[in-house]
C-alpha cells in the first residue's frame, strides 16, 4: 500500500506542469479572445450602423476575421521557427519561404472572402470607413502629411499619392500589429516619394521647410 501511495503521488506531481500549462494556455487563448472582442467592438461602433442585425453580424465577423488572422501569423511563426532546424542554411531558407508564401496566400483568400462578406453587410463607405479603422487611419494622415508638405500638387498627382496609399493600406489589413501596419505604410511611402521626386519635387527641402514653419508656429 506504501509503495501504490508513493507512485499515486509521484504520478500527480509529474502531471501538474502539463495541468498548469493547459490553463495557461487556455487563460491566453481567452485573453487573446477578448482583445478581438473589444478591438472589433470599438471598430464597428464607429461605423454608425443603424441595422442592430447587421451591426451584431459585423462585429461577429470582424471579431472572427482577426481570430483567423492570428491563427495564421501563429502557424507562420511556427513553420519558420522549424525551417530554422534543417540541417544547413540554404535547407533552413526554402523551408522558410515556403512557410511564407504559404502564409501569405492563406492571407489572400481570408481578405478577399472577408471582403465578400463585408459587401453584403456594409455600404461601400462604411467599408472605407472600417478599412481605415484596422489601419489607425494610416491613409488620411499620410494624405495629410503630403498636401501640408506639398500643397501645390496636380490632382493626376493627388490621385496617384492615394492609390500608393491605398494599396499600402489594403496590405496593412492583413498585418499582424499596429508596428508592421505602420511599416506598410512607410514602405510605399517610398513609392510615393520616388514617384514625386520623379516629378520634380525636391521631398527634402519640402521637408525641412515645413519642419521649420512648425517650429515658427510655435515660438509664436
Amino acid at each position: 500500500m506504501k509503495q501504490y501511495t508513493s507512485l499515486l503521488l509521484f504520478a500527480l506531481i509529474i502531471t501538474q506542469p502539463s495541468i498548469s500549462q493547459t490553463s495557461t494556455s487556455a487563460e491566453m487563448t481567452a485573453t487573446k479572445d477578448d482583445s478581438h472582442k473589444t478591438r472589433a467592438a470599438e471598430i464597428v461602433s464607429k461605423l454608425n450602423i443603424k441595422d442592430e442585425d447587421k451591426h451584431s453580424q459585423t462585429q461577429s465577423l470582424l471579431t472572427n476575421h482577426f481570430k483567423e488572422l492570428e491563427t495564421i501569423f501563429d502557424n507562420r511563426k511556427k513553420e519558420m521557427q522549424n525551417a530554422e532546424t534543417a540541417g544547413n542554411k540554404e535547407l533552413a531558407d526554402s523551408r522558410a519561404r515556403t512557410a511564407w508564401d504559404a502564409a501569405n496566400g492563406k492571407l489572400n483568400k481570408l481578405y478577399a472572402a472577408f471582403l465578400g462578406k463585408l459587401s453584403i453587410l456594409l455600404t461601400p463607405d462604411q467599408t472605407e470607413k472600417l478599412k481605415d479603422l484596422m489601419t489607425e487611419n494610416g491613409l488620411q494622415r499620410e494624405y495629410n502629411h503630403y498636401l501640408a508638405l506639398l500643397p501645390n500638387l496636380s490632382e493626376q498627382q493627388k490621385i496617384q499619392v492615394t492609390a500608393y496609399l491605398k494599396e499600402a493600406r489594403e496590405n496593412a489589413m492583413n498585418a499582424a500589429t499596429a508596428q508592421n501596419r505602420a511599416e506598410w505604410f512607410i514602405k510605399f511611402r517610398g513609392r510615393a516619394n520616388n514617384y514625386l521626386a520623379a516629378a520634380g519635387y525636391d521631398l527634402r527641402k519640402a521637408t525641412e521647410e515645413l519642419e521649420a514653419g512648425k517650429k515658427a508656429s510655435k515660438n509664436k
